[in-house]
């Protein structure tokens, strides 16, 4: 991967951000109004933990040079599927956090000359584990306790 092209993804990886975090709201007052209070609370959490994310790189951009007009092209909010079933928002988002990974480690490398991007960058990594690994065990519990039992469980 070029700088140039490191830089594009890292702006397409802010919209990601903004157009996620929208879709994890909504899922997050979706899991309120069923009575999945537990569930609710973690999706509300990654919502407001990708909307600063998506700020950062918005800042960033910002301080590298980028002028507001540039940005609206590049930060056009991507949209993502609202799903009605948290099993299938768990999977979707756990599958989905391998690639935005695997690219984020690619960006990183190309960016070796721009030490604070590259930081975000393996910060947010960090981030996206952590995330993937509430989603594993939730995947396990449903797994282990039946998806009716683990339901109960997030009222």
């Amino acid at each position: 991967m070029t700088k140039e092209e490191a830089l594009k993804n890292f702006a397409m990886l802010g919209a990601a951000w903004f157009g996620n975090s929208k879709q994890h709201f909504a899922f997050s007052a979706y899991c309120r109004l069923q009575g999945w209070n537990k569930l609710a609370d973690k999706w509300k959490e990654e919502a407001e933990e990708e909307w600063d994310e998506a700020e950062e790189v918005l800042n960033r951009l910002v301080e590298l040079g980028c002028k507001p007009a540039e940005l609206q092209e590049m930060m056009k909010t991507m949209e993502f599927p609202f799903y009605d079933d948290p099993k299938q928002q768990i999977e979707t988002d756990y599958e989905g956090g391998k690639g935005a990974i695997k690219m984020m480690s690619e960006m990183a490398a190309a960016l070796s000359d721009d030490y604070p991007t590259q930081k975000l960058i393996y910060k947010w990594i960090d981030g996206e584990k952590d995330h993937m690994a509430w989603e594993a065990q939730y995947l396990n519990y449903i797994d282990k306790l039946g998806y009716e039992a683990f339901l109960a469980e997030m009222m």
